[in-house]
């Protein structure tokens, strides 16, 4: 019984620090980016345009880094997915597991990686590269070790 709340807690934490890491990077885009994105349009149909406005307003005067705007999301988002995967699929420890979970770290480096070689549309950034690799990398190398 105690293994079985044991692993319930690690699942449940699991996933609430992906949504915390989803709300985080979500949290950014809405601050301090572009009103352009497609994030804004999806605040509008819910009706909250106007309190996304006045949060806007209120950080206008922080002094965020370039990499905290445009880097760190791209990390928090593929950590987040890389969570919750994983929570959902606790149980499983076999090869599927294992593709489902790279198939966004995969895509997203592969995205950068072809951008810099000018394969694929947007501009390489290396920190956007190395916020997509680390989440894959510390997921990998806990993985070895439990």
């Amino acid at each position: 019984m105690q293994k079985k709340q044991n692993r319930l807690w690690i699942t449940m934490s699991k996933v609430l620090l992906a949504i915390l890491f989803l709300v985080c990077g979500c949290a950014i885009y809405l601050l301090f980016r572009s009103k352009s994105l497609n994030i804004y349009q999806w605040c509008s149909v819910l009706g909250l345009s106007n309190t996304i406005d006045t949060l806007r307003y209120s950080v206008q005067d922080w002094n965020v880094s370039e990499f905290v705007k445009f880097s760190l999301p791209d990390g928090l988002y593929c950590a987040s997915y890389i969570l919750m995967i994983d929570a959902i699929w606790h149980d499983e420890k076999g090869t599927i597991k294992n593709i489902i979970i790279s198939l966004v770290p995969f895509v997203t480096i592969s995205s950068e990686v072809l951008q810099y070689f000018g394969l694929v549309k947007g501009t390489f950034d290396i920190y956007d590269l190395i916020c997509y690799a680390i989440p894959p990398l510390i997921y990998m190398t806990q993985q070895r070790y439990e």
